[in-house]
Formats: C-alpha cells, structure tokens, sequence
C-alpha cells in the first residue's frame, strides 16, 4: 500500500515545480524526449456506476478496474485494479494483448474464466455478476520524476480529455474533448513509508491536499 497526495497547480507553478523536480530526481525512463508520455484509459463500472457512486460518496475502501495503453502503442495494454483504503492506495495490474482487449471491448468473456491469470479471472467474476462493462475513457498526458529512497513518484498531469459519446477507445483518431476550461496540472506524490525531506521541502509549497478524481472528472462528458 502506498501513500498519495493531489494538489492542483496552475501552469506558471508547474513550470516552477518542473524546474526543482528535475534538479534532484530522475525521469521516468519509458518518457519521450521531452519528458511526457500520453496515458490512455477505459475504466469499467457497473450499469447503476457503483465505482462512481463509491468515489462520490467517499467509501473507505473502493476497487476500480482499468484498461490502459501508452502514447499510440496499440499492441501494449494493462489491465489494473486500483484499490483505496482509508489514505492508502495499492495497484495490481497484468499485460494484455491486443486481441484480448478486442475481445472484452465487444463483450466475449468466455477466454477470460480460463484464464491463468487471477487479476484477468476476478474482472471475469465482475463482469458475470454485477455485469461490470467498458465506461468511461479517460486521457491525458503525464510528467513522472522518480526518486530511490522511499520509492517516491511525483507526476505531473495535463490535458485531461475523454472519450466522446462512448467512441471507439482504440480509435486514436477520435475526438477526445477537454474536460476542464483552464490549464490547470494535477500533482501527484506517491511513496511508500515515508516522504524524504528533500521531496517534502520541494513540493511543500506548492501542495495544498485535495481529494480529486481524473476518473470523476470525465463521467462529466460521458
């Protein structure tokens, strides 16, 4: 289980939190040149959206599953469960190839009750009996820095969109609209243990702790 903190920043200070971040840590090394890396996700929910429901009303402990794929890399998926109890967050996750993303996008489930795979058999559970499908999409384009001691990651993200009216989520070519008017960046510190005072003192000036929800914020423009 891992600890996480959100702040949301305005342009002029990410630039300035940017700036200190890569002074001290690395970047993710799966980055583009410039440091970004674009996040595609489908999260499933059931038809009465009880994730989403769990999420609003605050339930201490709460399961999402999600599909994701990075930048246009349509031949990588990942298939994860993020979890929340109390402030702890903890995330389990499997590769998936693309024809099995195809396959559960258009509702065939029978491969997946074979499946080895225990996280792949417990989604298959969901989907027989709450009837758990593909709901909203959710994209946007990350900046992560890395730190060793205390398996710290601070990411900052940007430009979230989502799917329009359900549109194909493997169709790169779909408009994707903003879900937000300003350009606002969602800081992100997750670390394990303990927060290094190096990290702490970084960051301390620009998060102010909030509770916010990229998965919340995109049911807006299901």
């Amino acid at each position: 289980m891992r600890h996480e903190i959100k702040s949301r920043l305005s342009a002029a200070e990410a630039a300035a939190l940017r700036a200190r971040l890569g002074a001290v840590m690395q970047r993710d090394p799966h980055a583009r040149p410039d440091g970004t890396y674009d996040i595609h996700s489908v999260y499933l929910d059931t038809p009465s959206r009880r994730a989403l429901m769990e999420k609003q009303v605050g339930m201490p402990v709460r399961h999402k599953y999600r599909i994701r794929y990075y930048n246009d890399n349509l031949q990588f998926f990942r298939l994860e469960r993020k979890s929340k109890v109390g402030a702890l967050c903890d995330k389990v996750g499997c590769t998936l190839s693309r024809a099995e993303v195809d396959a559960l996008m258009r509702g065939d489930l029978l491969w997946m009750c074979r499946d080895e795979r225990p996280l792949v058999r417990a989604l298959y559970l969901k989907m027989r009996t709450e009837l758990m499908q593909p709901s909203v999409q959710v994209h946007y384009t990350r900046e992560a820095y890395l730190f060793s001691p205390g398996n710290v990651r601070v990411t900052l993200d940007s430009n979230l969109r989502t799917g329009l009216f359900n549109a194909d989520f493997l169709d790169i070519r779909q408009p994707r609209p903003r879900t937000q008017s300003d350009d606002f960046v969602l800081l992100e510190v997750k670390f394990d243990h303990y927060l290094p005072e190096i990290i702490r003192d970084i960051t301390a000036c620009h998060c102010r702790p909030m509770s916010f929800s990229k998965f919340e914020a995109c049911h807006s423009y299901d």
